[in-house]
């Protein structure tokens, strides 16, 4: 992915260190640029380049990230209560979605995180119907072990993405998810480059509902419960 940074995304940048200035009326100017620039087009594809942009430094890049995850809540979706005008055109929003899952093996993992962030927040809204792609990536990247940052960072997005899902939902996808995650539980090797406990945590963080019952062991004995049954 190119890591050129343009006129557009120069300003973006130049608008996130001030937001983190110590003056207070820098960064209240800088906040009122940013939320006004939120309300043109192209301000999502901007955010998410940044972030996936491996020249900038990581804090500017997470908080990149976490932007646009505000800004997926605000705009993206019509019948979302907390939708703000105007909604995002599609063309755009397929900039975003392609952006994001081309960054998932990048090699910071806070960025991994926030990236898999908002590709959940947006997972919510589009997939499957207009995300059909998502998982089959996801596993993908899985399932290449030659890349192992590219595994780390899609099974951290994964487990956002399962945990924001609808409960009746994550079941469904067990037998497709199956082999993938079979291969992470049974190798030293990738168990030793992915954080399997805090991976479990994500599934299991909403407590007593469906999704917390489905932790990655969890996962792979319920499939080979219905293998035998």
């Amino acid at each position: 992915m190119a890591s050129v940074v343009d006129h557009d995304q120069q300003w973006l940048l130049n608008c996130l260190s001030a937001t983190l200035d110590p003056n207070h009326d820098v960064r209240t100017f800088a906040e009122a640029s940013l939320n006004q620039a939120s309300l043109q087009p192209g301000f999502g594809s901007a955010l998410s380049k940044v972030a996936a942009n491996k020249e900038i430094t990581v804090g500017l890049r997470q908080l990149a990230a976490v932007l646009l995850k505000q800004f997926v809540k605000k705009h993206w979706y019509e019948g979302e209560d907390s939708f703000d005008p105007p909604v995002v055109p599609g063309d755009e929003k397929e900039i975003v979605r392609r952006t994001l899952l081309l960054a998932l093996d990048d090699a910071h993992r806070k960025i991994c995180t926030a990236i898999g962030m908002a590709v959940a927040s947006i997972a919510v809204y589009d997939w499957p119907e207009l995300w059909p792609d998502l998982i089959p990536a996801l596993l993908n990247l899985i399932n290449n072990q030659t890349n192992l940052n590219g595994v780390h960072g899609a099974m951290r997005c994964l487990a956002l993405v399962c945990a924001d899902l609808d409960d009746k939902m994550v079941p469904t996808l067990i037998p497709t998810m199956f082999p993938s995650l079979m291969k992470v539980v049974s190798s030293p090797q990738l168990q030793n480059v992915v954080d399997i406990d805090s991976v479990e945590h994500s599934y299991s963080n909403k407590g007593s509902d469906c999704r917390g019952r489905y932790g990655l062991p969890n996962m792979v004995i319920q499939v080979e419960r219905g293998c035998f049954e």
